[in-house]
């Protein structure tokens, strides 16, 4: 049977010097994340999609987008927080290389304010449901008022046109 004491120092003393990394401090994703006046707008804006399970296989060249849908939480957020943005994506796919690109476009009263390009396809190697998510800082600067999230995919297999094969939009606010 181990010493506890042993155990226990031994664990505590690979904690302190930072062997076993501690959690990410939470943040609400509504709230500032400093007071300094200064906001921390890093951020990775291709989403990495984990696969939640996997569906059957189409013949190659094929595919068939059952669900896409994108949701933001909270629906209201304030300067210099963050925004959680989820995507849902339900498809069947053939074997061979596919190339998939996201573009998310973001509207304010049906103008253009800010545009991302994303490559997924890596992300997406077969059949399945996947799951995404994302962090939208707001900057400082960002205006009140209510936006809009339209997120298109477009597909191409190894040498043909690029597709539309999914459109989806969701709602959020900058509140003061």
């Amino acid at each position: 049977m181990p010493h506890w004491r042993t155990l226990g120092a031994v664990s505590l003393t690979t904690l302190l010097i930072g062997c076993v990394p501690l959690p990410p401090r939470h943040v609400p994703p509504s709230r500032p994340l400093a007071r300094t006046g200064r906001c921390a707008l890093a951020t990775s804006w291709s989403t990495p999609y984990a696969s939640t399970h996997l569906l059957g296989t189409l013949a190659p060249g094929k595919l068939r987008v059952l669900a896409y849908r994108i949701s933001v939480a909270p629906e209201a957020g304030h300067r210099c927080g963050s925004l959680i943005l989820t995507k849902h994506l339900t498809l069947l796919r053939g074997p061979g290389p596919l190339h998939i690109v996201e573009l998310r476009d973001f509207y304010k009263r049906d103008r253009l304010v800010a545009e991302r390009r994303s490559f997924v396809g890596r992300d997406i190697p077969t059949s399945g449901v996947y799951r995404g998510q994302l962090t939208l800082p707001i900057p400082p600067s960002a205006p009140f008022g209510h936006y809009r999230v339209v997120s298109l995919l477009y597909a191409r297999w190894a040498k043909g046109p690029p597709l539309l094969i999914a459109r989806t939009q969701t709602r959020f606010a900058i509140v003061p």
